[in-house]
């Protein structure tokens, strides 16, 4: 069975007002555990509303996203954060970090409340760090990161919590093709270890990649 499935999927923004637009548009997509998804478009197409949607950041207007079977399209506020830290990394185009923290502060953001032991998680710590490639900058500031560093913290941040879905918007919109090259490799980890992962994009590097799964084409708010 499917890991995530989206049922016609629609967001309205201002909806029955002169300026209402759709960004979403009847989406429907399967995704299977361990598979890459790759979703090309143009600024505006409507993926990064997509990926928002899967995260439960915010609400559709119509349709349903079932992820392991249960139907997260309107949580709760309280529920919807609870799902995001038990299932979903999310890596933001902007990275998102918190400058005057350390690397490792930032990537330990998303455990704050969590119960675990401390074992647990200087553990899962380690782990997210090595995976990004990041352990060596552990103590260093987030201000005096280059792009690529801030991005692979980034990265970490996404993996502390060991989600089963990784999400990526535009990951490479703010590197250069260097660094660009570095994240396919990260994205191949992603692979073995079984991650389901959705990219956002419009970047050429991510065409024609053997370990991604599916592509799907995407523009004006719908599946082409």
């Amino acid at each position: 069975m499917s890991k995530i499935t989206i049922n016609n999927l629609y967001k309205i923004y201002n909806e029955g007002k002169e300026s209402e637009f759709q960004a979403l548009r009847g989406i429907d997509l399967s995704i299977k555990d361990g598979e890459i998804v790759v979703i090309k478009g143009v600024s505006g197409s409507g993926k990064s509303t997509l990926l928002s949607l899967i995260a439960a950041f915010s609400k559709p207007s119509s349709g349903k996203i079932l992820i392991d079977g249960e139907n997260i399209s309107k949580l709760p506020d309280i529920f919807a954060s609870k799902f995001r830290n038990e299932k979903i990394g999310f890596i933001f185009q902007s990275f998102n970090l918190i400058d005057g923290l350390s690397v490792k502060d930032n990537v330990l953001s998303p455990m704050v409340l969590t119960s675990l032991g401390q074992d647990t998680i200087n553990k899962r710590l380690k782990i997210a760090l090595n995976l990004a490639n990041i352990e060596h900058k552990e103590n260093q500031n987030i201000a005096d990161l280059s792009g690529g560093e801030k991005q692979r913290c980034a990265i970490a941040r996404a993996l502390v919590n060991n989600p089963s879905i990784i999400l990526a918007d535009e990951p490479t919109a703010n590197l250069d093709k260097e660094n660009s090259l570095k994240f396919l490799e990260i994205l191949k980890k992603f692979k073995e270890l079984k991650k389901i992962v959705i990219v956002a994009t419009h970047d050429t590097i991510f065409d024609e990649l053997p370990f991604v799964d599916k592509y799907v084409d995407m523009s004006d708010g719908k599946f082409v």
